[in-house]
C-alpha cells in the first residue's frame, strides 16, 4: 500500500522482487487516492494509514487463504515465498527485536487470525501515538505461541541489524526500519546501492486505488 509521497519506494521495493525472480501477478498494490504527502513516524498521519493497512490485510485475508504484506521501505534479495509458505503458524513474522514485525509477515486465513487482526484495528482507532506493530504487538500477547513463527534476525533483518549492526552476509531481505522519514529511508538505501525508483516492475503488478 503506498500513498503519492512513497510511491518511489514502492517501485524500488517491487523492482527488487522483480530481479529476485518473484512472480509479479502475485502482487497486488492499493495505492490511497486521497493522502499525497508520506507521513512521518509517530505522527497522526501515520497513525492513520497504518489503521487503513490492516484493513486492507483484513480485506485480503478474507478473501484468500494466506497473504503475504511486505512493507515499501523493504529491498529483496532472494524469492523466499516457498520458504516462508513452509513455516508452521497463523502467522510467519520479521523479528524486529522488539515485536513481531508488521511490514513483513504471512498471515493464513484462520477464524482465529482474523479476529486478532480485527482486535488490532479496533485497539488502533481508540489509541493515540502508536501504530499497526504497537496493536499487533498487544494482541500477540494473546495468541498461543505456536501460532506465530518469527524469522531469522540476520537471514530477514530489519534496519539496526543489516544496517547499524553490519549481519548483511545472511541477508534475504533488508527492511530499512529504525529510521523515522522516507528521506533518510530513500538515502539510506541509495547510499547502499540500493535504489532503482524506474517504472519497470511497476507496470507489470495489479494497481487499486482506494
Amino acid at each position: 500500500m503506498t500513498n503519492e509521497g512513497q510511491l518511489p519506494m514502492m517501485k524500488n521495493m517491487l523492482n527488487s522482487a522483480l530481479k529476485s525472480g518473484w512472480d509479479m501477478n502475485l502482487f497486488h498494490c492499493y495505492i490511497l487516492d486521497s493522502q499525497k504527502e508520506a507521513a512521518n513516524y509517530g505522527t497522526a498521519g501515520f497513525r492513520s494509514l497504518t489503521i487503513r493497512k490492516l484493513e486492507v490485510i483484513l480485506d485480503n485475508l478474507r478473501q484468500d487463504s494466506e497473504i503475504l504484506w511486505i512493507d515499501n521501505d523493504i529491498v529483496l534479495f532472494q524469492n523466499v515465498l516457498n520458504e516462508l509458505r513452509s513455516k508452521p503458524g497463523m502467522f510467519v513474522m520479521q523479528d524486529d527485536i522488539w515485536s513481531p514485525c508488521t511490514g513483513f509477515f504471512l498471515a493464513r486465513n484462520t477464524d482465529t487470525s482474523k479476529r486478532k487482526l480485527q482486535a488490532a484495528i479496533q485497539w488502533l482507532s481508540v489509541r493515540q501515538g502508536v501504530n499497526d506493530q504497537h496493536a499487533f504487538q498487544a494482541v500477540y500477547r494473546k495468541i498461543p505461541m505456536a501460532s506465530v513463527t518469527l524469522l531469522d534476525r540476520e537471514e530477514y533483518p530489519n534496519g539496526e541489524i543489516y544496517f547499524n549492526q553490519k549481519k548483511t552476509s545472511k541477508a534475504k531481505m533488508v527492511h530499512c526500519n529504525y529510521l523515522g522519514t522516507t528521506i533518510q529511508k530513500v538515502e539510506r538505501f541509495k547510499e547502499y546501492g540500493l535504489w532503482n525508483e524506474s517504472d519497470e516492475a511497476f507496470e507489470k503488478v495489479h494497481k487499486h486505488i482506494i
